[in-house]
């Protein structure tokens, strides 16, 4: 006991990095973040930083209006310019939020399965983006069942953008968390050492989703932007949730789940086409308008539709045509493997054949030099015998 004692107290300690260096800030950025959100949190106790809390935490832009659908006036929010503080805002919250997720459940789980690096950077990616994808389709399943779309699919289009620039709370929050958890994604990169390789992959959905949500949420078309979303984050909930299962080594479970995604990737890309195609080509084409006006918050320009059904249908081809190119290259390795396989069992039971030819011709000889040993040894006793 006092040897094990003296040895921890010789043991050199583990230097702490330099206060503002890149690994003090790395190992430290969630508190640091968390810091943040409560000075922010606290300017509310103060009548001089009250109003600068309140445009970074509360959402903007609210009016009390009533609705061709309402009874009576109720709190509806725009989108605008004073929307940047608040993102900016929930961008820091997501940080924490990220840093809580991987301190407390991820890193937990890894210490457990002892995963390689290559494995665990992509089980850190899956288990974020499946929290995240769970989260967002749960949430856009409720808004959607609250606005009662699927009675009546020509809300997405019907009343833009009288109504559709108006959002309910919900609404509002929900594509404010959508900008800024992909926002929060590019500090992240630095400061979970993201890999050079993996960061342009990551890069690249990360911008793609970025870019459709903000111009969806800033150009009022959040309703066919929910549908999409609800129907995409679906699919990449049971996706994520495959590679987490298959990390931590429950194969059986990841491959049926893996099958269940294979369905519901091509079923979501064919509802995307059709929804996109009827809401931007055949739905917005009744009341669309010459130029932009800004006033109004009508952006239902032909540029703007025809480009926005382009770029949706283009994302919906590149990535069917990944999915199908994954799965055929698969399906050759599976029956090159196949191929290999036959050919060993082939060559094995070739050389089984050849090896029990070979025993039974060596059974053979013996049995033969075994019979002429015992006539040969017959033929002398009668020898021995005619001569006695």
């Amino acid at each position: 006991m006092g040897i094990e004692s003296r040895r921890a107290a010789t043991r050199p300690k583990k230097a702490s990095p330099p206060i503002l260096s890149h690994e003090f800030i790395i190992q430290n950025h969630g508190d640091i973040m968390s810091c943040i959100l409560m000075l922010v949190i606290l300017g509310f106790m103060f009548q001089i930083t009250a109003p600068l809390a309140q445009i970074m935490v509360v959402p903007q832009y609210n009016e009390t209006i009533a609705l061709p659908k309402d009874a009576e006036p109720q709190m509806y929010y725009r989108s605008g310019l004073r929307d940047l503080p608040s993102l900016f805002f929930y961008t820091i919250a997501w940080i924490t939020a990220h840093c809580i997720l991987q301190e407390y459940i991820l890193d937990k789980i890894q210490r457990r399965l002892h995963l390689s690096k290559t494995r665990m950077s992509k089980f850190n990616e899956s288990g974020h983006l499946f929290a995240f994808c769970a989260y967002s389709a749960g949430h856009a399943g409720y808004i959607l069942h609250e606005m009662g779309i699927h009675k009546d699919v020509t809300q997405l289009w019907i009343g833009y953008p009288d109504v559709h620039r108006y959002l309910p709370l919900t609404v509002k929050i929900f594509f404010i968390l959508q900008i800024t958890y992909w926002l929060h994604q590019f500090p992240e990169f630095y400061f979970m050492k993201v890999k050079r390789e993996e960061i342009r992959a990551r890069t690249f959905y990360s911008v793609v989703f970025l870019l459709l949500i903000s111009g969806a949420y800033f150009a009022s078309f959040t309703r066919l932007a929910l549908v999409l979303l609800f129907l995409e984050y679906t699919s990449q909930a049971i996706f994520h949730l495959t590679r987490v299962l298959y990390f931590t080594g429950k194969i059986k479970n990841a491959g049926n789940a893996f099958k269940l995604w294979n369905a519901i990737f091509v079923i979501v890309r064919f509802a995307s086409v059709v929804l996109s195609v009827l809401t931007l080509w055949y739905g917005f084409r009744s009341n669309e308008t010459p130029v932009i006006d800004f006033a109004t918050g009508n952006f239902n320009t032909s540029l703007i539709r025809i480009n926005s059904l382009i770029i949706v249908v283009g994302l919906q081809i590149f990535m069917l045509w990944n999915f199908f190119v994954f799965h055929f290259a698969r399906f050759r390795e599976r029956h090159r493997e196949s191929e290999t396989a036959q050919q060993k069992h082939k060559k094995q039971k070739h050389a089984k054949k050849v090896r029990d030819d070979k025993h039974k011709k060596q059974k053979h000889a013996k049995k033969v030099r075994d019979d002429s040993k015992d006539s040969s040894d017959s033929g002398n006793e009668s020898t021995s015998k005619k001569v006695k």
